[in-house]
């Protein structure tokens, strides 16, 4: 007897239905399952290694020719090919004449006005509870780490627990949340204590309440207009990246004139910038309006437009501060090199991770190239230190107040740029304690 009201006995229908297939569990089996009760020919569409990492720039544990060979086994599947792009929906229904699309309900209603004129419609299912690739990942991540640092605690550091296949896995696991559509702020690891940890939850409240207010009018905001018959892109996370880029200018002209406070305005609306390109890459990756956008290049570029402004801002003030020796100045100007010494090194390591993200993604564990959390609060705290240094020009004697709450912030700064950094490159910290023993001996 037919106990799910959503099969039919039609015996001519074709249904289409799409997933990556990664880890295969019962809720992959289950919507497949249920996709073939609609009709006779199932055929499903398997997303390709490239185009998940084009999507979360995570590569899946499991390869796309044995996540097919999976997937074709099943009796009830006729037919398997390989997904090769997300805009391409449409096409695949064509081609193989699908009668009914399936989806998980999380794309409720995304794909109906695509499938206009086709002849098919789409029927969207609930995911199944209490199962999900993401959590297995997570799950098995956390046991080895667990499993991981009990064995360690009996081994030396040159043993099998700090090798290159536990490296690899660890980041395999730690790259699942590097995703347009992850948590707000990517914790790459757990607070190292309680401070960090409420400097951490600070953080992301703060950008849960830009999300919450800015999400709307991302939502409504188009992202291509129509001139003359040419589409124009004017609305997307790159933009609104390059477009906080310029603001390097009017800070400098700004602070160069005397308009200290609209200098240091513009220095956090820098900030909120910053986190509204964030809001816009999650809400038209939600809606699918994304179009095959290059994330990686996004992330990357996101990253670096913070350092540039913020470094040339640093510039364009020790240009401006009154050139004398007094002890005041000479903590403010090795502060803030010492800051653009740190940012020039992680931008180069940023450099070095993107190309080889973008011309390695076949090699398995590749860096990642969004920030984690210890460079986000490296940025809190560069832009308000820098925002309050804004009020100090040109002698910072004068004003002690924002002098002193400036330095703070900018050594808090300095503090979190070298765990960002070491985060990044561990080894460059087991160089650095071999390089101290040699020299003691």
């Amino acid at each position: 007897m037919n106990t799910d009201p959503m099969k039919t006995t039609d015996s001519t229908k074709t249904i289409v239905t799409f997933g990556t297939f990664d880890l295969f569990h019962y809720g992959h089996l289950r919507i497949i399952e249920r996709a073939a009760g609609l009709g006779t020919k199932l055929v499903v569409g398997v997303s390709s290694d490239k185009l998940n990492w084009d999507k979360k720039q995570v590569l899946p544990v499991v390869g796309e020719n044995e996540r097919m060979a999976i997937v074709k086994s099943l009796g009830c599947v006729s037919e398997v090919f390989l997904e090769e792009s997300l805009d391409k929906k449409r096409e695949y229904v064509i081609r193989y004449n699908a009668d009914i699309l399936v989806m998980g309900d999380d794309h409720n209603r995304e794909y109906d006005e695509m499938l206009e004129g086709t002849g098919c419609k789409c029927i969207y299912f609930p995911r199944t509870a209490g199962v999900s690739t993401t959590q297995i990942k997570r799950q098995m991540f956390s046991e080895f780490e667990g499993s991981n640092s009990e064995s360690c605690s009996t081994r030396n550091d040159d043993d099998s627990c700090n090798s290159e296949e536990s490296s690899k896995d660890m980041n395999m696991a730690r790259n699942e949340q590097y995703s347009a559509i992850s948590n707000n702020l990517v914790r790459a690891s757990e607070p190292r204590n309680r401070v960090m940890g409420a400097l951490l939850d600070a953080h992301d409240w703060y950008y849960d309440q830009v999300m919450n207010i800015c999400t709307p009018f991302c939502a409504k905001m188009p992202r291509d207009i129509n001139i003359l018959g040419f589409q124009l892109t004017i609305f997307t996370a790159n933009i609104v990246t390059y477009a906080r880029g310029m603001l390097v200018f009017p800070i400098a002209l700004l602070m160069k004139n005397g308009y200290l406070c609209s200098a240091s305005f513009s220095v956090l609306f820098h900030d909120f910038l910053d986190h509204l390109d964030g809001v816009v890459a999650k809400q038209q990756a939600k809606e699918g309006r994304s179009k095959g956008d290059d994330s990686v290049y996004g992330a990357f570029i996101d990253a670096q437009m913070d350092k540039l402004v913020l470094c040339l801002s640093m510039w364009a003030f020790l240009l401006l501060l009154d050139h004398n020796t007094s002890y005041v100045n000479i903590i403010v100007v090795l502060t803030l090199l010492t800051l653009m010494g740190l940012e020039s090194c992680i931008a180069c390591v940023r450099c070095s991770d993107y190309f080889k993200v973008k011309y390695a993604v076949a090699y398995g564990s590749l860096p990642a190239v969004r920030a984690v959390c210890e460079g986000k609060l490296k940025q809190k705290f560069e832009s308000i230190g820098l925002a309050l240094y804004c009020f100090c020009l040109p002698n910072p004697a004068e004003h002690p107040l924002f002098l002193v709450a400036g330095s703070v912030c900018l050594w808090f700064a300095a503090y979190f740029s070298t765990q960002s950094l070491l985060a990044k490159r561990p080894d460059a910290l087991k160089w650095f304690n071999v390089c101290m023993k040699t020299k003691a001996e």
